[in-house]
């Protein structure tokens, strides 16, 4: 009988520089060194490739075509094979094989200490232990770059063909991958998974989807590259206005033969994904593998648009088998000074800068069409508009939708727009009315019946803001606070002691020189009298002189002695109110008081009327807020009913607080 012949000893042939470079530090993320046994298992022809996550392992596991003895020992452990060159350009199956350089498999121990291997083919089974720290220090006493390899002797039972490799002694990294991160991230960095190219990848007994990704269910707008045309269908939640052109043009114009599409997506915090990732990029894919996770970062937009961008383009072009390798040492990035790679930067930031304008007219026209589907008020008021407003308002307030604003700043934003463009179109109206006759006095007094309209509808807001304002003190403030707020305000704010007063432009010299005068009057007081005083000042309101009292909140003084002051300040601020342009407006005194004067509790009609004598009135504290907040609101109530634009304002606020993006 005739002696079988000695079998080939199992060897890795490898130099321990190589290894550290290439093997322990060539990927810094688990899903990155998976995707390297994946993509052996594609090369293999698998049609079915199984990860599983244990307690304290990883095994894949596919059903390729596996490898014999002297496959394992000429190619697998051959580190640095190249398998193009070696078996041709395509697989059995007709697949363009992923890999490349025949490191891959040492990033296994990027995340592993210890790999097992077996594999059968051609009846033939073959199993091998590899222990990162025995390689290394047989290497440290051989520098022959070859290091005997522990053959195995037992067989998993579930393993009829194909490859199982398992992973031990994870590194504190790996042992925390949960199943769906994974499973999303090994997603994202293949686009053959699926029945479509008969690669079907499972994670933990799930199949993995093109939905894995994360970002599918929320692309908006869509541009398309090359045959990939029908990609669209896969995206549930397209906009009505999609724009329906494939950009070949552009391709053709370019010289570049690429395919793919580039999405934006509603909202930017669509792009954060479950698993942590961050999904707001442009992946680069040669061959159905990820090559470069990311250009975005490249082009340095600063726009709001660049937040919405997600992408995948493939260019099998930059991994041709005559030319050189395009893919840095680190297999995780290309070379930046490569031709063919600069010319697929130059074709993909004039893409996006394309899309950004497109992106921009789509946006605006959506949110047009929300504000006009879900508050027909606005619909009816865009519908009132004609010509050139009509267009630029509905621009614009298409435009809110997209501003990272929240639903408050939006609603605002919005009807400050509406009076914004109401003024325009006054505007107009006053451009139209040099055209008018003298005879047509009805065109005229309905224009300034408008304009009548529109300074209502701001006043109403005006009030509106003002009653928020007051309601926010009233809650937030305590007794002790009030003092110190008011005294604070009270000169800038004259509308907190009487709705129509508002601070008269230009008065400012002679607001000066008689609160200049009344100070002086009040430095002859008595030390008593002037320590029961906090200030003292002047304000021209419209259609008033106001002359503001603050006593300290602890002091109470007498109706005598109040009267007494009151009218040694009207005497003298009277003289000098002569001197200014409105020297017939009435002056008016207001005491502002913690505690009203001793009489009051007995009689306060008589005190009542008493500082009416002087055109003067007393105003406690804690009840101006009160009085300042029920003079708004019964204005605002009676204001409903004739301000033309108060119940688009009401539709918007009933909008936005329950529905806006």
């Amino acid at each position: 009988m005739s002696e079988q012949p000695a079998k080939r000893p199992l060897e890795l042939k490898i130099s321990l520089a190589a290894l550290e470079h290439l093997g322990m530090n060539l990927y810094s993320t688990i899903p990155a060194v998976l995707s390297e046994v994946v993509a052996n298992a594609w090369d293999a022809d698998a049609g079915r490739v199984s990860v599983t996550l244990g307690d304290g392992e990883i095994t894949i596991q596919d059903d390729g075509i596996g490898m014999t003895r002297d496959q394992v020992i000429d190619r697998f452990l051959d580190v640095g094979f190249q398998r193009r060159s070696a078996m041709g350009a395509t697989t059995a199956k007709g697949r363009s094989p992923m890999g490349r350089k025949g490191i891959g498999k040492l990033s296994c121990f990027s995340i592993a200490n210890v790999v097992t291997v077996h594999t059968t083919s051609a009846g033939e089974r073959t199993a091998f232990r590899m222990d990162a720290g025995r390689i290394r220090e047989q290497m440290r006493r051989d520098d022959r770059g070859v290091c005997p390899i522990e053959e195995r002797e037992d067989w998993p039972e579930a393993l009829g063909v194909g490859t199982r490799i398992v992973l031990t002694e994870l590194k504190h990294e790996a042992s925390r991958q949960t199943t769906l991160g994974l499973r999303q991230r090994i997603a994202r960095r293949f686009s053959v998974i699926g029945p479509q190219r008969g690669f079907a990848v499972e994670v933990d007994g799930e199949c993995i989807s093109p939905h894995d990704r994360g970002y599918d269910r929320h692309v908006e707008y869509c541009w398309t590259y090359g045959d990939d045309a029908g990609v669209t269908g896969r995206f549930d939640n397209l906009a009505d206005n999609q724009p329906s052109s494939n950009r070949n043009a552009a391709l053709a114009d370019a010289n570049v033969n690429v395919t793919g599409w580039i999405g934006t997506v509603k909202k930017p915090n669509f792009l954060k994904a479950e698993d942590g990732d961050n999904l707001n990029r442009l992946a680069v894919f040669m061959r159905g593998k990820v090559a470069q996770e990311d250009l975005l970062g490249d082009f340095g937009m600063k726009e709001i648009f660049a937040d919405y961008l997600v992408g995948e383009i493939h260019c099998d072009d930059l991994d041709q088998d005559d030319d050189d390798d395009i893919a840095t040492s680190s297999r995780q990035t290309l070379k930046y000074d490569d031709p063919r790679f600069a010319q697929l930067r130059r074709f993909l930031h004039g893409e996006l800068r394309h899309i950004a304008g497109q992106w921009t007219d789509l946006r605006n026209q959506q949110g047009a069409k929300v504000f006009c589907r879900d508050v027909p008020a606005v619909a009816e008021w865009l519908g009132a508009l004609q010509g050139d407003t009509k267009t630029k308002a509905e621009r614009w307030i298409g435009r809110l939708n997209v501003l990272p604003a929240g639903d408050e700043a939006k609603r605002e934003l919005l009807k400050a727009s509406i009076l914004a463009f109401e003024s325009y179109r006054w505007k107009e109206q006053l451009d139209f009315l040099g055209n008018v006759s003298n005879e047509n006095i009805e065109t005229i007094l309905k224009v300034f019946e408008e304009i009548g309209d529109l300074e209502r509808s701001y006043y109403g807001q005006i009030a509106k803001g003002r009653l928020r304002i007051v309601e926010a003190l009233e809650e937030k403030l305590d007794a002790d606070d009030k003092e110190r707020v008011i005294r604070d305000h009270i000169y800038r704010n004259l509308w907190l002691l009487d709705p129509s007063w508002d601070v008269v432009e230009g008065s400012q010299a002679s607001e000066r020189t008689i609160t200049k005068y009344l100070q002086e009057t009040s430095a002859k007081l008595s030390a008593e009298e002037r320590r029961a005083r906090i200030d003292i000042g002047y304000r021209t309101a419209a259609g008033a002189h106001v002359i503001i009292e603050l006593k300290r909140a602890s002091v109470c003084t007498s109706v005598y002695r109040l009267l007494e002051q009151i009218t040694k300040y009207r005497d003298g601020a009277s003289k000098l109110i002569l001197k200014t342009g409105h020297r017939d407006w009435p002056i008016e005194v207001i005491c502002l008081v913690g505690r009203g004067p001793p009489e009051a509790d007995q009689n306060p009609d008589r005190v009542r009327k008493q500082l009416a004598t002087v055109n003067a009135r007393l105003v406690r504290y804690d009840e101006l807020l009160g009085n300042s907040r029920r003079a708004y609101a019964a204005y605002l109530e009676e204001h409903k009913k004739i301000d033309r634009l108060s119940g688009i304002f009401r539709a918007i606020d009933d909008f936005t607080a329950t529905q806006m993006d």
